[in-house]
């Protein structure tokens, strides 16, 4: 669910002026900042108008095309959450995702032309060693550093990797003393969420929504690197698609968003839409698949999260939920789910500029299983 990162601000003629001159100026770090902060603070809506085509209500997900890159969508990601394990059974999880930002159609015949902006994250939760590791790149995509394609599966920012198909894929990152190198292969169809794959997010409108798609649990191996440690890893993984042309409403604070992989092979996608007033937007939604691979959606009527405790970040001072109470009458599902590693907070300095909280958790109560939980917005 993740990829909603665009917040609302002030853009004027002023700030469109002085983007367009430095998109034309060679890459930096500095730079890519720079180009972040004036993407964000031209409004959504003004900024796109003409250029971006808007998720409807009529639409729906049509595989394989929408595992491609849609250039007509202005925000999009490929978004990787996974539970892995060595061959002692030591535990880790791991975040690996893909952002594409469209900042404008214009074609340039210059490598300095600037289109659109590459993010991605990548983090690793070491459960035994109760240590979480993160790091995040940016790149505009001049000279084939980043890029993404339209007419088959490869997404690329700098050394970090997804290629492949529904059938099977391929995940590498690395950074620094951190890598890893995964293929993943789906034991379930695709999730269309919402209806089919329309996924509307705000009582504001019906284009702040997505097209929103998850393989559930894909069969996981290969090798993570810590440090001088390579670790040989299998387990499963969870992959989430989202393309959009929207930010978050003028009324959304943020979001939780939950997905459980059950031990009796369900699986649960939930989120909250967190309203600045406190109050839940009532579009906070959720989907429920089965063993078999059929899938119902859950409305908010249908499933409860409770908070049972917080905690607060040394690193950004920001308090997050720190277990919560699920319940999912319909399903017999009353579950708590605990975080494995108390600080699983990602700082987006490179890249994003925000801090959000997205970790390994384990699942107890009618069912058990894993987590993975994203919290924005605190």
């Amino acid at each position: 669910m993740t990829g909603y990162l665009l917040r609302r601000g002030r853009g004027d003629g002023t700030a469109l002026h002085v983007y367009r001159m430095v998109a034309m100026a060679k890459k930096s770090v500095a730079l890519l900042l720079l180009l972040l902060l004036l993407l964000f603070l031209i409004p959504v809506p003004a900024f796109a108008k003409g250029e971006y085509r808007d998720v409807t209500p009529d639409q729906r997900v049509a595989l394989p095309g929408h595992l491609f890159y849609a250039g007509a969508y202005r925000i999009q990601w490929w978004y990787f959450t996974g539970h892995l394990y060595d061959e002692r059974g030591r535990e880790f999880g791991y975040e690996l995702t893909f952002f594409a930002f469209g900042v404008q159609k214009r074609d340039y015949a210059s490598e300095f032309g600037m289109r659109s902006l590459f993010i991605s994250h990548f983090a690793v939760t070491d459960v035994a060693g109760k240590r979480y590791y993160f790091m995040d790149k940016a790149d505009r995509g001049a000279f084939g550093f980043a890029g993404a394609l339209k007419n088959r599966l490869k997404v690329w920012v700098g050394k970090n990797l997804l290629e492949g198909n529904g059938h099977k894929m391929r995940l590498s990152a690395e950074d620094g003393n951190l890598s890893l190198d995964l293929t993943l292969i789906p034991e379930k169809g695709a999730v269309l969420h919402g209806r089919g794959g329309y996924s509307r997010k705000s009582e504001e409108s019906p284009l702040v929504a997505s097209l929103y798609f998850s393989f559930t649990r894909m069969r996981t191996e290969g090798v993570l690197r810590i440090g001088s440690t390579d670790f040989r890893v299998g387990g499963t993984s969870w992959f989430d698609r989202e393309i959009s042309s929207r930010g978050l409403g003028e009324n959304n604070a943020g979001w939780d968003w939950f997905a459980l992989q059950l031990d009796d092979a369900r699986e649960v996608m939930l989120y909250l839409m967190r309203n600045k007033d406190g109050s839940l937007d009532r579009y906070s939604s959720g989907t429920v698949v089965y063993r078999d691979g059929r899938y119902r959606h859950l409305s908010l009527q249908d499933f409860s999260i409770t908070p049972l405790k917080r905690y607060t970040s040394k690193k950004t001072g920001a308090r997050y939920p720190a277990q919560w109470r699920i319940s999912v009458p319909s399903e017999g599902l009353l579950l708590t789910v605990t975080p494995l590693v108390e600080d699983q907070e990602f700082l987006g300095k490179q890249s994003t500029g925000n801090h959000y909280w997205e970790g390994t958790a384990a699942v107890e109560g009618t069912a058990a299983g894993r987590a993975y939980v994203e919290l924005t917005g605190y």
